[in-house]
């Protein structure tokens, strides 16, 4: 019987509107400590949970509403340092319909974080509709869940520097929007290899050396926000969450939803730089409806057919050490694992004309580049400000699908004086086609008697406004705008789809900050 974990959380959504109609909200004017020990007037309409107030500044450590440059939505961990005599955070509250925050709720979160255990958990439920453009027009409705367990192996077993995290994930719905805007990497960006519920992560992870040396093994997935990632991404619904494009459709690692085996080392030479690496099992299997398990047959080691090897090295600051803070950092991917090629047969001719299957070969490598700068804030004191963000992506070797990626956007955290945890946030990403790969779909398309030439370039653009509506909750309509949509899976291609428009709404819960449960901190970078 299948297990969905999503249906059981998602019946939050209509509970929360029913909440925010009933909730009433009270003017109040008075001081709101800041983060630094100074005050500042306010006059703006809060909801007066019983606890909110008196723990704001606490919450300052753990509530990921406070951005780093901003948080990681479903990765665990997404957490700024501790605030410090110079810290900069936001002293404005923000104006919220109604909060989910309970007495009881805090308390038993503090007495297992006493105890060294830490719950964690969200839940993003997603509308979506294609009105124009692309093969269909209609709308689609999906739902990304998660739940773990984080523990403090010092407090639980007196191992100084160790933890464990074990964090299962649900994807469930019509994830995947190409039967719509014929775009099958234009698609909502939580989608998954298929539908129910899996393992994301069951790993050690210890600090050594007075926490200059961080070691991470078990099952957990590279894509996740461990390499060519951003606290950036996951801000937007569609294409992008966890890491760019070009990483998922390139490597042989399946959906970020997933896990294999895998171990990652990362070495801190300052506070603010990093170099990791790692090395994780490219198993196939994981896009098995049925490897979802546990542990299941996808545990052991016989379904891997080769090694995707990533490493990373950067410079990164928040807003505990730097008024503006940046992030840069430079990766290199080995992926060992067999491909497709994406034109010719056993038999060395196209296999669009001629049928038969794909030559096997093996081994791929990819060069990337990540940029992120806060260029301007209103306030030098606070976080609210514009980030500009880019990215690159470049394969050295092989025949990936894509030969070139490229990311770049904006991203204002906090537009509004009177909603500094709102966000407004504009990406663009551009895929450059391998030339073996527009071969191909050049021949389909001729065989199908089309004498269109298949694009060798596809553009998606994304804007959308993060309303933080309670304490863990955002709302986030969205508009996306793609340019020849690659209709890569469908085996039929039509010649005359150039552009698709896709737009709608992401309701997503943070399980921590919306019930005010401390979460454990983890290093990344």
């Amino acid at each position: 019987m299948k297990t969905n974990l999503a249906g059981a959380v998602s019946f939050l959504g209509p509970l929360l509107a029913a909440m925010a109609v009933q909730a009433q909200t009270v003017p109040t004017t008075g001081q709101q400590p800041a983060a630094t020990g100074t005050t500042q007037p306010v006059n703006v309409t809060v909801w007066q949970s019983r606890q909110h107030t008196a723990l704001q500044k606490e919450r300052a450590v753990t509530d990921p509403s406070m951005p780093g440059l901003v948080p990681s939505l479903f990765t665990p961990g997404g957490i700024p340092s501790k605030p410090t005599a110079n810290s900069a955070h936001s002293i404005a509250p923000q104006p919220y319909l109604f909060s989910l925050d309970t007495k009881g709720g805090d308390n038993v979160g503090k007495t297992m974080a006493r105890a060294g255990v830490y719950l964690t958990g969200w839940d993003a439920s997603e509308y979506s509709g294609v009105p124009a453009g692309g093969i269909n027009h209609g709308s689609f409705f999906n739902n990304f869940a998660g739940i773990g367990l984080d523990l403090d192996m010092q407090k639980l077993a007196h191992i100084p520097g160790a933890k464990i995290h074990f964090l299962a994930d649900d994807v469930a719905g019509q994830g995947h929007a190409g039967e719509f805007t014929g775009s099958n990497w234009g698609y909502v960006s939580y989608w998954g290899n298929h539908d129910g519920f899996q393992i994301r992560e069951f790993t050690w992870d210890q600090a050594l050396f007075k926490n200059k040396v961080f070691l991470l093994a078990g099952r957990s997935m590279p894509k996740g926000g461990e390499f060519d990632g951003s606290d950036l991404y996951c801000k937007f619904p569609t294409f992008m969450c966890s890491v760019p494009t070009t990483m998922t459709i390139n490597g042989s690692m399946p959906s970020f939803v997933t896990s294999s085996w895998g171990v990652r080392l990362l070495i801190k030479p300052t506070e603010k730089s990093y170099i990791k690496g790692g090395i994780w099992e490219a198993e196939p299997w994981l896009k098995a409806t049925n490897h979802n398990s546990w542990p299941g047959p996808d545990w052991g080691f016989d379904k891997s057919e080769g090694e995707f090897i990533p490493v990373e090295g950067g410079y990164r600051t928040n807003f505990s050490n730097d008024r503006f803070p940046r992030a840069y950092d430079i990766g290199f991917i080995y992926d060992d694992a067999k491909y497709s090629d994406p034109l010719y047969n056993t038999a060395g001719q196209p296999k669009a004309l001629f049928g038969g299957n794909a030559q096997s070969r093996r081994g791929r490598t990819q060069f990337y580049i990540q940029a992120q700068q806060m260029i301007w804030k209103p306030d030098a004191r606070d976080t609210r400000g514009l980030i500009l963000f880019g990215a690159a992506n470049i394969m050295t070797s092989g025949d990936a699908p894509v030969k070139d990626g490229f990311v770049l956007g904006v991203f204002d955290w906090g537009p509004f004086r009177a909603r500094p945890r709102d966000s407004v946030g504009l990406v663009v990403q551009t895929l450059r086609w391998d030339r073996r790969l527009v071969q191909d779909m050049n021949d389909t398309m001729q065989k199908q008697g089309h004498h269109n030439q298949w694009n060798g370039q596809e553009t998606m653009l994304e804007i959308n406004y993060g309303a933080n509506i309670a304490p863990g909750i955002t709302l986030t309509p969205y508009f996306q705008y793609i340019w020849n949509p690659d209709e890569l899976a469908m085996s039929r291609p039509q010649p005359d789809v150039h552009y698709a428009v896709q737009s709608g709404l992401l309701l997503n819960i943070q399980f921590n900050p919306a019930f005010g449960l401390p979460m454990l901190h983890r290093v990344r970078n």
